[in-house]
């Protein structure tokens, strides 16, 4: 085992160089790398690692080689923009004789190797650009070389295009031999990760994260914008413009995918990378089985989605059922029947007579009188007489409190007074009978012990 503080040590010696490397980039862009000795040094030392085979299964934050090769990932990464810095200034130089050759070839490496063919000729006929090109690219750059190629260059600028390509060959090949380091390491850190996504790509996230234990603590949102550069549009219209994927752009997987499955897949893939690097941060499964499965997975998942939805069949119609259904019965349904059944009225309404002009819209509504408009037919009152017509219960109270408010059961328009034909006005009794009602007094004619009444009635009265 390594003692901590020496560890501590050389992991802050790594970070200063790094920081040096990056603020040497800035300063001075054209290949100030080839001239910096801690990076050769480090280079040397990844030569020496190579050859040895790892004995252990995994590689922890205690071994020797985890700083060794994070620190690759950053001089991988620092490699990649010196590239793009030395690429830019030859671009610069040699627009001068093949202006339209740079939107051609994109790849800073595939330029270098064309200019080098091209070099100072004029005829590009003559040339043999199968072996790096294909064939859509050969005919578009001979299409071009007629239409913008320009003269000769000058000897200085020739060479000064020899000496940036020579430049970012070597650089290539540094990077090259670095990058197959970390992957031959990779799978002993990372072993989930590299076989769900890839060597190449898990030693960018770990790199950039800062080591197996911080991607593993790290959600999967932060993971998908891991790498990700934001760009200004200087005002123009991002309808088409591609969003940035991060490093996660540079899977085939994404860059084959529509605008709208990008972010998709993208998602799924930080999703299983951070299920993965916990994996691989506990060390529960050295072999990388775990990463495998959630590929497959993932890879069953997208092409799910990509599938287009089923076709809408047409259902027939079903089979008729010539059977007599069973009609709900009962009181209230009767009622509900009688309620809403149609009346002569509106059967008359929804006639028309063969051969007559149409009728009249009501108010532009759209609806017709039918029959009725027209005179025609006769609306007959259909009356039960074997059910009587019954009051609410309501009706009937407010009735009897009518009745009772208007005195006795007398209207509010009956009077004592008559016109008669021979006396003229005559007071009469509204309530005939009214005084036979009135129950007999004590010193009435004929009152009495009902016994004695009714024998004088029988015998007559005796004296």
């Amino acid at each position: 085992m390594i003692d901590k503080d020496f560890m501590q040590d050389l992991e802050d010696e790594e970070e200063q160089q790094i920081v040096e490397a990056k603020q040497q980039i800035e300063d001075e862009p054209t290949c100030s790398l080839l001239k910096d000795s801690k990076f050769l040094q480090h280079y040397q030392r990844v030569q020496e690692v190579s050859a040895y085979q790892i004995q252990d299964e995994t590689i922890d934050a205690s071994h020797e080689e985890y700083h060794l090769i994070l620190r690759s990932n950053e001089y991988s990464t620092i490699i990649d923009q010196e590239i793009l810095n030395i690429h830019k200034q030859l671009k610069d130089v040699y627009h001068k004789k093949f202006p339209e050759l740079e939107k051609i070839i994109i790849n800073p490496i595939e330029y270098v190797k064309i200019v080098q063919l091209i070099r100072n000729a004029i005829d590009l006929q003559a040339i043999d650009f199968s072996k790096l090109l294909s064939g859509q690219q050969v005919v578009a750059v001979n299409i071009a070389a007629k239409q913008s190629l320009v003269g000769q260059l000058s000897e200085e600028d020739i060479a000064l295009v020899d000496q940036l390509c020579h430049k970012i060959e070597t650089l290539d090949t540094y990077n090259q031999k670095i990058i197959c380091y970390i992957e031959s390491r990779m799978k002993y850190i990372a072993p989930n990760v590299s076989a769900l996504i890839g060597t190449q790509l898990a030693s960018k996230l770990m790199a950039a994260a800062g080591g197996i234990e911080k991607l593993a603590n790290m959600p999967a949102g932060n993971i998908q914008v891991m790498g990700s550069v934001k760009k200004n549009m200087l005002g123009m219209s991002r309808a088409m413009h591609n969003r940035n994927t991060g490093y996660f752009g540079t899977l085939e997987i994404v860059q084959k995918a529509s605008g709208k499955l990008q972010n998709q897949i993208v998602r799924m893939l930080a999703t299983n990378v951070a299920k993965a690097a916990r994996v691989d941060n506990m060390k529960t499964c050295p072999k990388g089985n775990v990463g495998e499965d959630l590929r497959i997975k993932m890879m069953k998942r997208y092409q799910k989605i990509q599938e287009p939805p089923p076709a809408k069949l047409e259902k027939p119609l079903p089979i008729p059922d010539e059977n007599k259904k069973r009609r709900r019965g009962g009181k209230r349904f009767r009622k509900q029947k009688e309620r809403l059944a149609m009346t002569e009225v509106r059967k008359y309404a929804n006639r028309l007579k063969f051969g007559l002009e149409a009728e009249d819209e009501i108010k532009d509504t759209g609806i017709g009188l039918g029959m009725l408009s027209q005179g025609i037919g006769k609306v007959k009152l259909h009356i039960k007489k074997d059910k009587p017509i019954g009051l609410s219960k309501k009706l009937q109270q407010r009735l009897a409190q009518t009745k009772t408010q208007s005195g006795g059961g007398t209207g509010g328009l009956t009077s004592s007074i008559a016109f008669t034909p021979t006396q003229g006005i005559e007071l009469i009794n509204p309530e005939p009978g009214y005084l036979s009602k009135v129950p007999d007094q004590y010193f009435n004619r004929e009152s009495g012990f009902r016994t004695v009444l009714r024998k004088e009635r029988e015998f007559g009265r005796q004296y």
